[in-house]
């Protein structure tokens, strides 16, 4: 048993994830916190990378988000979907997405830049960024934990441990001790589509068959001790309420979502904003969940931009390019 696991939040967070599985289709600076994205090889010859997943300060191994993420004009614009924290709760973008993919073609295409997307984040101790090689001594990362924010082609990889309570190596996925085991990150490139576009491919990606201490009792205090709380890390991405309806009315949204806006009590009608957020209808969440992903889109390729299904394949593989985009913010 480890000392540096609290074995009974793991086991809440091995149901949780197992629900998951059975039930579904498929004020921080960034720059200083934020593991670069792995940048990936070549169709025969990954890049590789390694680390271990660790517990930030509260014992949470690592949690999804979802986010709003377009280019407007020259810049690029981030929202932390209001979803993060309740699946159930009214998010104004959400809604915009689900009402153009209704429309017009052109509605359509504004619709799938729009849409929402997920993104996994937990503290990672890098041991080995190739990367390294070119970096100045005070700006290397290997030996420190960094936030790392993944793609589901990740996330899917540490679910299968933490799920198969035979064969899965469990919490030692999180765990600094000797009992742990690194993820290695095989970061592939796919064929060229037919835009002539490669995109990273993490299917060769798995765990260390050897275990490992990340040092000594003392020297994993001392790395413990620099981890990211998750929770108050994506509260810091939120975005104001004011700032999001002005977004909403650059793009053209507002008036698609304003009076269901107030209904939802978003917004009070005559002054802005009320305290709490009502929930979505059970009809309009069903209206939006039909732009979720399902198994047999997993594995498409990029679908054009009129499409009005989500695939989940091409999602993670464009929140690389979108993700790098979000650091330089």
């Amino acid at each position: 048993m480890s000392k540096w696991i609290n074995t009974e939040l793991f086991q809440d967070f091995q149901k949780e994830k197992i629900e998951e599985k059975e039930t579904s289709s498929g004020g921080f600076m960034r720059s200083e916190l934020l593991w670069q994205n792995p940048s990936m090889g070549t169709v025969e010859q990954a890049k590789t990378y390694e680390g271990r997943f660790v517990p930030d300060p509260k014992g949470q191994f690592y949690k999804k988000y979802y986010y709003h993420f377009w280019q407007s004009g020259e810049t690029w614009k981030f929202v932390l979907c209001p979803k993060t924290h309740d699946f159930k709760t009214y998010c104004p973008f959400c809604s915009g997405v689900s009402k153009l993919y209704n429309g017009t073609k052109q509605d359509k295409a504004q619709a799938y830049l729009l849409k929402r997307k997920e993104r996994f984040v937990g503290n990672f101790y890098v041991v080995k960024d190739p990367r390294d090689a070119d970096r100045d001594e005070e700006k290397k990362v290997v030996n420190t934990v960094k936030l790392y924010e993944f793609p589901s082609q990740v996330e899917k990889k540490l679910k299968n441990e933490i799920t198969d309570r035979d064969e899965g190596y469990g919490y030692a996925i999180f765990d600094p001790s000797a009992e742990g085991r690194n993820i290695i990150i095989k970061v592939l490139a796919t064929k060229k589509d037919e835009k002539g576009k490669q995109w990273p491919d993490y299917s060769s990606t798995g765990f260390s068959r050897n275990s490992s201490a990340l040092g000594t009792d003392e020297e994993i205090g001392a790395l413990m001790a620099t981890c990211t709380d998750l929770v108050e890390y994506i509260k810091s991405m939120e975005t104001d309420k004011d700032k999001m309806v002005q977004m909403l009315k650059d793009e053209f949204l507002w008036e698609l979502v304003e009076d269901e806006a107030v209904k939802h009590g978003y917004i009070d009608e005559e002054c802005g904003s009320t305290p709490a957020p009502e929930q979505e209808s059970t009809q309009e969440e069903e209206s939006t969940s039909e732009q979720e992903s399902t198994p047999e889109e997993e594995s498409a390729p990029e679908q054009e931009q009129e499409n009005t299904s989500e695939s989940e394949s091409f999602d993670d593989l464009n929140d690389d390019d979108l993700l790098a985009e979000l650091d330089k913010l």
